[in-house]
């Protein structure tokens, strides 16, 4: 059984996590870690009683992580008694098989690994939103496309890779703007090979998330919209197309053993969101230092997230639309119940007034 489990995560994996992940590993070519050169493959079990060390496991991304660094740097892991050594990989891929085999029992990771993990019976619980990156998934029009409107959009080509999370603001838009949405026609590719594609005008448009959205912007597009923005021509306005929510999360072993501090991690990452939202300069160069990334584009990222650990009907509802949509494009075979990937109990007893 545990290889099938193991099988269905990777072909999850193989079929969008890279590219819905909104950058979930980096342009960075190295793994980072706050104490030291060692590996995520060789840390120790992170499974231990209150007072000695925890391996938390993140990405070298300012939408997965930032709370998971601040935290680190800024004291508040020591300041609620934990012993924290973070380790941070390049991609949410590498973190979703080291839950499933037991070796990463706290993460910050997002909604897009925790489903497929529980819908092949892996125990894993969110126990909190740390960032909704809905705003970062965005449509791009090549300078070339001649797209003003919504209705431009039909017929045109877009570049997206296969499974990307992007594409559920693309049917939401069809579907408010009654766009045809099986006149688009979808090219398969990354985000660099879209870049160069817009470019030439072998696409019209392309369907992507930052630090290439903005790559996008320098190379001549324009953004028509993204999961929370309409940015067509007289059609500004918020909407609410894609809510993509990075999540914390830890192993139903962990948290069992660790209740306690599950609770206090919870508590000094609420203190890393309210120091990410008042000082977001400062936060962005600490982030920047830790993986390895431009300061100024890591700052650009984080304007445009939603760092917030509320956890209400607003993120159920996110996550179930994930859900459904991970079964519309065959990434999961069926769609877990919200409780077995879910559980705000912690946040509850950590930090009452963030649970709505």
């Amino acid at each position: 059984m545990k290889v099938r489990k193991l099988t269905a995560i990777a072909i999850a994996a193989a079929l969008g996590v890279t590219a819905v992940l909104s950058g979930c590993g980096s342009t960075s070519s190295s793994s980072a870690s706050s104490t030291g050169s060692s590996s995520a493959s060789s840390s120790s079990d992170s499974s231990t009683a209150s007072g000695e060390e925890i391996t938390f496991y993140g990405v070298i991304d300012p939408q997965v992580s930032a709370q998971q660094i601040i935290a680190d740097k800024k004291g508040y892991f020591a300041e609620e008694g934990l012993n924290i050594k973070c380790e941070y990989l390049q991609s949410g891929t590498e973190v979703s098989p080291l839950i499933a085999g037991g070796t990463a029992k706290v993460s910050c990771e997002t909604t897009y690994t925790d489903i497929p993990l529980a819908a092949s019976g892996v125990g894993v619980k969110a126990l909190a939103p740390v960032c909704n990156i809905g705003d970062t998934q965005c449509v791009v029009a090549g300078p070339k496309s001649g797209i003003k409107t919504p209705k431009d959009m039909e017929g045109k080509k877009i570049g997206m890779a296969t499974g990307s999370g992007v594409l559920m603001a693309i049917k939401a838009m069809c579907e408010e703007y009654d766009v045809d949405f099986d006149s688009l026609e979808f090219v398969n590719l990354q985000p660099a090979d879209q870049i160069s594609a817009i470019e030439s005008g072998d696409i019209d448009v392309m369907a992507c998330w930052q630090p290439w959205v903005g790559k996008a912007e320098a190379a001549g597009g324009k953004i028509l919209f993204s999961g929370m923005h309409n940015y067509f021509e007289e059609e500004t306005k918020d909407v609410n197309w894609l809510n993509f929510y990075s999540t914390v999360q830890v192993t139903d072993d962990f948290l069992a053993s660790n209740p306690e501090d599950c609770k206090k991690i919870l508590k000094a990452m609420a203190k890393a969101t309210d120091y990410i939202n008042e000082n977001t300069e400062d936060a962005a160069k600490i982030i920047a230092e830790v993986i390895g990334q431009d300061e100024d584009e890591v700052l650009t990222i984080m304007k445009q997230n939603y760092y917030s650990m509320e956890y209400g009907e607003k993120f159920n509802n996110a996550c179930t639309q994930m859900a459904d949509f991970m079964l519309e494009q065959k990434s999961i075979d069926t769609v877990p119940e919200l409780s077995t990937y879910t559980d705000s109990s912690v946040l509850k007893e950590a930090v009452p007034e963030l649970v709505k």
